[in-house]
């Protein structure tokens, strides 16, 4: 009697094996079935745990074919947006930010929406000393600042922990201070990259919460403002 029960039980579960193959097999159809790009991003998010900022930008546009590795993926999704990938620090994607529909302009310029801390117009930017450590920040624009200028805090959340910085003196609201002197590897400001960025790190209680974006990145690009639409266009020299 037990070997017959045995038999049975084993026979359930030889049976479940399929089913659950099936199910799997239905979960991955879905995604790659999402009828539009919405759906599409919704699906991506939900199945490699990524944290995606300004869907609701996204509307009304039609599914776009993808295949290859999850970063290729991101590429081919996000490649008509303005968007700022965030990773951890392992180096793999864990946020996408949407900025805004990527505009055709014939003098190449990017335009992207500003926010406005206190009376300043801040823009997100994604920032890496090594190209392997990335963080996402909003920054004020500054086009009176030589370099972008980051609280020494963010030294080591950017990779340049073991580099060597050039000792010099800045300007800030609160008068000269100290500066560690380097460069960023990368920075990346509405899907451009900009490499080889000169940055000066000061006193956290120097800046409060102030994070600069200056002349090192701002002089490539002639800057127009629009205060009242909030845009800024940045065109290439």
């Amino acid at each position: 009697m037990a070997i017959t029960d045995n038999l049975i039980s084993a026979s359930k579960h030889l049976h479940l094996l399929p089913i659950a193959a099936l199910v799997l097999f239905a979960v991955s159809i879905h995604a790659e079935d999402a009828g539009d790009l919405f759906a599409q991003i919704q699906a991506l998010q939900n199945q490699n745990k990524i944290q995606i900022t300004g869907l609701e930008r996204i509307q009304n546009a039609e599914k776009v074919p993808t295949s290859g590795s999850l970063e290729q993926q991101v590429k081919q999704l996000f490649a008509a947006y303005n968007h700022i990938v965030s990773r951890n620090t392992k180096g793999q994607i864990d946020r996408v930010v949407i900025i805004n529909k990527k505009q055709k302009h014939k003098d190449n310029r990017i335009v992207l929406p500003t926010s406005l801390k206190g009376k300043h117009s801040t823009v997100s930017v994604a920032l890496s000393g090594d190209g392997r450590i990335w963080q996402t920040v909003d920054m004020v624009i500054d086009t009176g600042a030589d370099l972008v200028v980051l609280p020494e805090s963010m030294i080591d959340q950017l990779g340049l922990a073991e580099r060597k910085f050039t000792v010099g003196k800045m300007q800030t609201a609160n008068g000269v201070a100290d500066a560690k002197i380097g460069l960023l590897q990368e920075l990346n400001i509405a899907g451009e990259t900009v490499e080889n960025v000169e940055v000066a790190f000061i006193a956290d209680q120097l800046l409060g919460e102030n994070k600069l974006l200056g002349m090192s990145v701002l002089g490539r690009y002639q800057v127009n403002f629009d205060d009242k639409a909030q845009l800024i266009a940045l065109i290439k020299k």
